[in-house]
Order: C-alpha cells, then structure tokens, then sequence
C-alpha cells in the first residue's frame, strides 16, 4: 500500500480487542488506521480485570491511538438523582484520565437522554450536560463529541449544541444509530450539519444495534457516503463491526465503493 493511501485512510479508527492485539496492530499498519479505544470504556475493565494495566500500557506504546470511547453503562451525567450523576462524572472523569494515559485527543460519550422526554427535562439535561463536558474539555484538553445513542430524533443533540460554549464539543453521528431510529438518515444529517465533526459507521437492519459488516444491513451506504460529502470536511469515521475479519470487509467494501473517500 502506498504512503498517499495511508494519508486518505488516516482518519478511518478501528476498536482493536488486546487479546488479538498483534493482529489489529498489523491491520492498522498496513492500513494506515488510527484507533478509538472501546475496551477501556467497560466498568469491569477499569476496576475488575487484571489486564487493565498492560492494555493501558500497550495502547500508549502502539502508536495508533487517537480516541478513546468514553464509559457508557449506565452512565448518566444529567441524572436527577444526584448521586447517580455523581458516579457518572467520576467514570467520565476516569474515561478522561485513561484518554491521557494513552495519548487520545477525542473522547465519544453516550447522550444518555431518555428519547421521550421534552420540555424541562430536555432543558435540564442539556444544561446539565453541558456545564459537565465544558468542565471536562478545559481541565483534560480533550475534544468530546456527544453520540446519538438511544436518540429517535435529532432534539436533544441540536439542543446541547445550541447552548455549548465551547467548540471542541460537537456531534458523533452514529449512523447504525440513526438507521433504527424514528428519523430519516437525512434528517440527522440536516439538522445537526456543522457540528457533526465525527462518525461511527455500523450496519444492521433498522431494529436493533447489531454492529454488522458494512454491506450486511439496510443502511443505505450511497447515501451515507453523499451526505456525509455534503459536510464538506474530512472527520474521524470509525468502524463499529465487531471482529477483525469483519472490520477487513468493511474496508474493502469502502474502497469498492468510494465511500468517504477511503481508497
């Protein structure tokens, strides 16, 4: 593979698994791959597992981290119950502390908003969570980007953009998200535009988050790939497919294709 090629593919993030880690590692070398690190996001993993420390230690050395995918779990950080919002700060906090061991300058955090909730509630938890992630980017000098998780509408994310003061916090669209949720593909993209500045790609079938091969679904790709052209900027897109041989095949049905400019 060609050098001009890894610089295309540089912003294109895999979720390695240590326990295959010299596998992931060459894919990535030979790709010319970044990494958002997934498996560190796990409350087990951070408290439980004996692994944790020569994960940590070999994510710092492999040269290939850029992000780090926040905890999620049961993670809360508007919660009205204060010392549920109190443990989810102190795992986000960790999330951020672990994003600083390894060298990661993004962390992708759940929106954690109930999808049929409106009016204060919405109000209080996009302030909330606001006041929290401005805290978080100026004390760890991280960029955060909220995900559409449980979300069936756009709302709540178009509701924390418009009151965020700062701009390293913005928008990652999951678009296997988006594809089972109440609203069109096209839709999330419009109202959210610019402050959609990271992307997860995964596939399934419009019920469920099966985190299939790109391909293996009925998210439409073509239109993924115009839509996500129309932003008019290149932004971290990273493979949410499970396995190894999964993560491959979605490579190459990128580059078949053209879609997001992986060649």
């Amino acid at each position: 593979m060609t050098d001009s090629i890894r610089s295309e593919n540089r912003l294109l993030q895999i979720q390695p698994v240590h326990t295959h880690r010299d596998e992931w590692l060459l894919l990535a070398e030979s790709e010319g791959l970044s990494m958002e690190v997934l498996e560190l996001s796990m409350p087990p993993a951070l408290n439980e597992s004996g692994l944790f420390d020569e994960c940590l230690k070999w994510y710092k050395g492999c040269g290939h981290v850029q992000s780090i995918h926040g905890c999620f779990i049961d993670v809360n950080p508007a919660s009205g119950d204060m010392l549920f919002r109190e443990l989810s700060e102190k795992r986000l906090r960790l999330s951020c502390d672990v994003a600083k061991a390894i060298g990661a300058k993004n962390m992708v955090v759940h929106s954690s908003c109930f999808p049929f909730l409106r009016g204060a509630y919405l109000e209080g938890w996009a302030a909330l969570s606001a006041v929290l992630y401005e805290t978080l980017v100026d004390e760890y000098d991280l960029d955060i980007f909220v995900e559409n998780s449980q979300d069936v509408d756009p709302i709540p994310l178009m509701t924390l953009m418009e009151i965020v003061k700062s701009d390293r916090i913005k928008v990652c669209l999951d678009i296997g998200h988006a594809n089972y949720s109440n609203t069109s593909l096209a839709k999330w993209f419009d109202d959210l535009g610019d402050n959609i500045r990271y992307i997860h790609l995964s596939d399934n079938y419009g019920i469920s988050d099966d985190h299939l091969t790109l391909g293996k679904g009925n998210v439409d790709w073509g239109e993924a790939d115009r839509l996500y052209r129309s932003l008019g900027r290149k932004i971290p897109l990273t493979l949410e497919v499970g396995n190894l041989e999964s993560v491959k095949k979605s490579i190459e049905y990128l580059r078949q294709n053209g879609y997001f400019g992986i060649e």
